[in-house]
């Protein structure tokens, strides 16, 4: 039986080695993980799949911003991933499962704009949306053909030249009722 829930902050050993089963050794040379480096999943967002108490399933998200080159300002989004499926569990529907309920949980919490990194023909399915012809760029100038959006019709659309940095880089909030404001999809800072 399979059962889904949030992740606990003691799974971090199990998940890693999930990861490392699922993408290899080289999953740290991907630009997605650059972006990840420097600040923690959003943990009410990251949820697993578990049998008989071992993780066989994982999704995360991460606070990023997207930076317009043109106009100077940022927007907040959230970075998907890694969605990760131990390899003895895949064609069980665990991914679609942690997906949905993981956009779920997003889209309650008012996130209204989600970036990955992935396969439109996997990802489409979710509601997401390659990013071309918009050439927004991701750290070391990898993975931008297979940069996917989903966001709420209301938000503008996303820049037409753009790059992808970490939230810690985000500068100090003005006020306290703009805190927190860049996880869900907000306008933060005007460069």
């Amino acid at each position: 039986m399979i059962n889904f829930d949030q992740e606990r902050p003691f799974d971090g050993v199990q998940i890693e080695a999930l990861l490392d089963a699922a993408f290899g050794p080289d999953r740290f040379n991907k630009s997605s993980y650059s972006l990840r480096e420097t600040v923690a999943p959003v943990a009410s967002l990251s949820h697993v799949a578990r049998a008989e108490g071992r993780i066989v399933g994982t999704v995360r998200f991460w606070p990023v911003l997207i930076k317009d080159l043109l106009r100077g300002a940022s927007e907040g989004a959230l970075l998907l991933g890694p969605l990760a499926v131990a390899p003895s569990m895949q064609k069980y529907g665990i991914g679609s499962q942690l997906m949905n309920r993981s956009l779920e949980a997003a889209s309650t919490a008012g996130h209204r704009r989600i970036l990955l990194v992935g396969d439109i023909d996997y990802y489409c399915r979710f509601g997401f949306k390659s990013v071309l012809p918009n050439y927004i760029t991701l750290p070391g100038g990898k993975d931008a053909r297979r940069l996917l959006v989903r966001q709420n019709t209301a938000l503008p659309s996303l820049p037409g030249v753009g790059k992808i940095i970490p939230a810690d880089k985000v500068p100090a909030m003005p006020t306290a009722a703009m805190a927190g404001s860049y996880d869900r999809g907000l306008p933060v800072v005007a460069a």
